[in-house]
């Protein structure tokens, strides 16, 4: 899932570019309700111009091609280069754009559009969504709603599914202490809310999205009377050259709702340090240094990793495989997946390295016996 969050966010990211300007906008197209963005890039040479909108009823983004002459705005969505819609908008001095919409066959509807009020859409979505704030409309819309219930530990989990798109995600049920569900329940509802959000944006100028761009499971692995452990997957193909995959482990304290990272849980030297943000230097160093030399160590003594002969081969025993895994805390042990480029994706595969094998590197701040 992190790097689902991290494509999402390169995504929408325009780096050739300085972004000038981007318009939020909500309004009609005919008698629907929509809401849109318009950014424009300019560099010395050109002005170039994207643009996304959705429909209310909808939620899924539609991406336009556009351009910009003389104040005038065209937007297309063309799919196998043929034009299925177009808009032919004027910005206003007050940042209003009217026009008109024409579809395939040129039946024209009126559009207007005007700045949106973000104090109308107030929500508390993470950092990774606040670049399109478009989000935050979305997720005022968002509706889920119960499909099922499963049994682990012999613990009640309650799925529901997003009434917009392909999105299922879990809280915790009716057997659960009152305490753990007011404290867990709520950070659940904005994962869901998050994948869903991602899951929404999962399109492109080819196609029209049908909210089923990303293919996602959540696997719960381990559960005690202190932590819930469980794993994401996600394969998705949003557009461009590729479709791609990962996974992301989730390891959550029942009692406080604290989200241990995986340096939280083992130090593999007293430099360990989780601030990758703050401190992306100091966190590398550690990696590189101390967290990437041990853990291919450990598991090679387990799987025995040897050079292969062919370069086709997967070599698990390169060293930068290993500093940036994906991980998951199940009831036996932790999985370590490590993480190859793109083209050697497919040798992403994980592996367990027992508890006992991991006692000695427990990180000392981790409040909790490795079991």
């Amino acid at each position: 899932m992190k790097k689902l969050f991290l494509f999402v966010s390169l995504f929408h990211s325009v780096l050739s570019f300085c972004q000038d300007q981007t318009y939020y906008l909500e309004g009609t197209l005919g008698k629907s309700k929509i809401y849109m963005s318009i950014s424009v890039y300019k560099s010395d040479k050109e002005t170039n111009v994207n643009a996304t909108y959705f429909y209310q009823n909808s939620l899924k983004d539609i991406k336009l091609e556009a351009k910009l002459k003389d104040g005038n705005y065209t937007f297309y969505f063309k799919p196998g280069d043929v034009v299925s819609e177009k808009f032919y908008l004027k910005k206003s001095t007050s940042n209003n754009f009217d026009g008109f919409w024409y579809d395939a066959k040129e039946k024209q509807q009126p559009v207007h559009l005007a700045p949106i009020n973000f104090a109308n859409y107030k929500s508390n979505l993470k950092l990774q969504f606040e670049e399109d704030k478009l989000n935050f409309v979305k997720f005022k819309f968002l509706e889920f709603k119960k499909i099922k219930t499963t049994t682990y530990n012999n613990k009640e989990f309650v799925w529901y599914s997003e009434k917009h798109c392909d999105s299922d995600f879990f809280r915790l049920g009716n057997n659960f202490p009152e305490k753990n569900k007011a404290t867990i329940n709520p950070i659940l509802e904005e994962i869901h809310a998050q994948r869903t959000l991602t899951q929404l944006g999962c399109s492109s100028s080819f196609a029209y999205s049908d909210g089923k761009g990303i293919e996602s499971t959540a696997t719960i692995n381990f559960l005690n009377t202190n932590l819930i452990g469980f794993e994401t997957f996600d394969s998705w193909y949003c557009g461009g050259a590729h479709p791609d995959f990962g996974s992301s482990g989730f390891l959550i304290d029942l009692n406080n709702g604290r989200q241990y990272e995986i340096d939280d849980i083992i130090a593999f030297d007293k430099s360990v340090t989780t601030e990758k943000k703050d401190n992306f230097s100091a966190f590398s160093k550690y990696r590189n240094d101390y967290f990437a030399p041990k853990l291919l160590e450990l598991v090679t003594s387990i799987e025995h990793f040897t050079k292969p002969e062919s370069d086709d081969d997967c070599d698990y025993t390169n060293l930068e495989y290993w500093d940036f895994v994906s991980w998951s805390y199940t009831e036996k042990g932790i999985t370590f997946t490590p993480y190859f480029a793109r083209v050697s994706r497919a040798c992403e595969e994980p592996f367990l390295v027992p508890f006992e094998k991991l006692q000695k590197y427990k990180n000392p701040k981790f409040p909790y016996d490795l079991k």
